[in-house]
């Protein structure tokens, strides 16, 4: 939205020698090998997919035309979301997942509710998520992928924001 405020080199840490080199990859592999924050990771994928399919079906009920973009920019944000998170997890496992995953799932049957509704499951399923995040942010030892969840947690407070708008402009 903003280019000029995405520094992306800006906060990233510079190994001042060799020792912290071998130290930041020593605790990799350390957390290559935590089984229960793997699972974290691939349960944060699952969520991730569920709001993909919930925005997909929020962007296919008429009634909501007017604020196509609002959502059009929450689901593309889910969508960069799991990239990141299957980043995070190359990174720690080198496992690879394919990236459309959550768009070949959202091709379902839509069911015409009302939008108050769907919103306002959406924005329950968005808050749960942003606390999860946070969990798995403090779980987190290694500042590199911190600062991705940091930003997920982020764009999912501004989508609880954004929600909480329709959510009133709607009901």
């Amino acid at each position: 939205m903003y280019p000029y405020r995405s520094n992306k080199g800006f906060y990233q840490k510079t190994p001042i020698n060799s020792r912290e080199n071998a130290a930041a990859s020593s605790a990799k592999q350390d957390l290559s090998q935590d089984k229960r924050l793997l699972e974290l990771l691939n349960i944060a994928k699952e969520e991730i997919n569920q709001s993909i399919q919930s925005y997909n079906a929020l962007m296919a009920n008429g009634a909501m035309e007017n604020d196509m973009e609002l959502l059009r920019n929450a689901y593309l944000d889910e969508i960069k979301h799991l990239q990141q998170l299957q980043e995070i997890l190359y990174i720690l496992s080198g496992e690879t997942a394919q990236a459309a995953q959550g768009e070949n799932q959202s091709t379902s049957t839509v069911v015409q509710s009302p939008p108050s509704s769907a919103i306002e499951k959406t924005l329950l399923q968005e808050m749960e998520q942003t606390d999860f995040f946070r969990e798995l942010f403090l779980c987190m030892p290694q500042t590199e992928l911190r600062d991705i969840l940091f930003e997920i947690i982020t764009d999912k407070q501004d989508h609880c924001i954004r929600l909480c708008f329709l959510f009133t402009k709607y009901q």
